[in-house]
């Protein structure tokens, strides 16, 4: 009999890196591997909406226990309000003793968990100390999440992509075409890179910008418009699955001048394709993006290196092709989900066995 696994996180239809992850997951041969079970528990939307999905999936989720209880459960955790949300679940599930796998996503855990009063802390010390396995989506991560729990607990496991074996070839844009992929706002350092733009138009360098996520759609086409970046910037609003291999093909790079992240999924599947990137050394970033080798890392907020790290890219064609081979090659080395996911197959199975021999033990207690 196979493993049963039950996910519990967003959406499949809502939109975000978390849900990539999902989504890979799920059409990766895990599927094939394992009887997948899934509790959506949040959707981008109206309160009502938000609250809706969440006592549904929290019921649900009771029923599945009660009457096909899962081996393993799979817990996709931001910060703020999903950690609050998903700590009922990290509750009930060690009622019924089943293991509990919770995979960190949120990008600014640490400062959420920094701002929390002493009772607070407490109470998430405790939640993820519950937790039979942590998994986080980097080494800083690990360091950071092993000084809440065990180290043994903790257990870093990339987020990767399936190859799209693209040909890279030398494009020929004129203006060469930069792209950016997230939520439209601060954290994203959506700001900075118009204020980069501004500076490009400013030296006479050429590049067209096309910004393409939901957020903060409007309050950044205000800036286009009082800068009079019009033929520099377009913002696409969300992307679908096409629409994004369609701009990953004949994009040159990749820029992504965040505050705070985890592993974004953008900067692998640019990599995927070929692009060279442009970020910040937040998160598990510089542990994949190496200056000069296949892409640059700007300070968050330097927006002066930012424009002249893009100056070098948009003024040199060889220089962006070079870069996305590395990226490609490092894609194929260590970023292969298909590979990567042989550790969270482990991971399933070891817990599961866990779960058995516990079982087996109350027996005899």
């Amino acid at each position: 009999m196979k493993t049963k696994v039950l996910v519990v996180g967003s959406s499949l239809a809502d939109k975000g890196g978390i849900v990539t992850v999902m989504k890979n997951i799920n059409d990766s041969s895990i599927s094939k591997e394992f009887t997948m079970d899934m509790v959506a528990t949040y959707i981008t939307g109206s309160a009502l909406k938000r609250v809706s999905i969440f006592v549904s999936g929290f019921f649900l989720f009771l029923l599945k226990l009660l009457t096909n209880r899962p081996d393993v459960l799979h817990i996709h955790m931001s910060y703020k309000g999903s950690f609050y949300r998903k700590s009922l679940f990290v509750l009930v599930a060690k009622t019924f003793s089943i293991p509990v796998i919770v995979h960190v996503h949120g990008s600014s855990f640490k400062d959420f968990y920094a701002g929390l009063s002493e009772g607070q802390k407490k109470y998430c010390r405790f939640i993820l100390n519950k937790c039979d396995k942590l998994v986080v989506l980097s080494k800083e991560w690990y360091q950071y999440f092993s000084s809440l729990v065990p180290n043994g607990r903790v257990q870093v496991l990339y987020n990767g992509v399936t190859k799209s074996n693209f040909t890279l070839q030398k494009k020929n844009n004129v203006p060469p075409i930069a792209l950016f992929m997230g939520r439209l706002g601060k954290r994203k350092g959506t700001y900075d890179l118009i204020e980069a733009i501004k500076l490009l138009k400013e030296n006479g360098i050429k590049g067209k910008f096309l910004l393409a996520g939901d957020g903060e759609i409007e309050e950044v086409n205000q800036l286009i418009d009082t800068y009079q970046l019009h033929e520099y910037v377009e913002t696409l609003g969300w992307i679908n699955g096409d629409q994004k291999k369609s701009l990953l093909k004949t994009s040159d790079l990749l820029v992504l001048p965040s505050y705070n992240e985890g592993l974004p999924m953008a900067i692998l599947e640019a990599m995927d394709y070929g692009l060279p990137i442009v970020s910040t050394p937040v998160g598990g970033i510089p542990e994949v993006i190496k200056d000069d080798e296949n892409g640059y890392l700007v300070k968050p907020g330097d927006v002066p290196q930012l424009a002249a790290r893009l100056t070098d890219l948009l003024v040199n064609r060889e220089l962006r092709y070079e870069m996305g081979h590395n990226n490609q090659r490092l894609i194929a080395e260590k970023y292969d989900l298909d590979v990567l996911l042989k550790d969270l197959s482990l991971l399933y199975k070891k817990l599961s066995r866990k779960k058995r021999v516990n079982k087996h033990e109350n027996l005899f207690n």
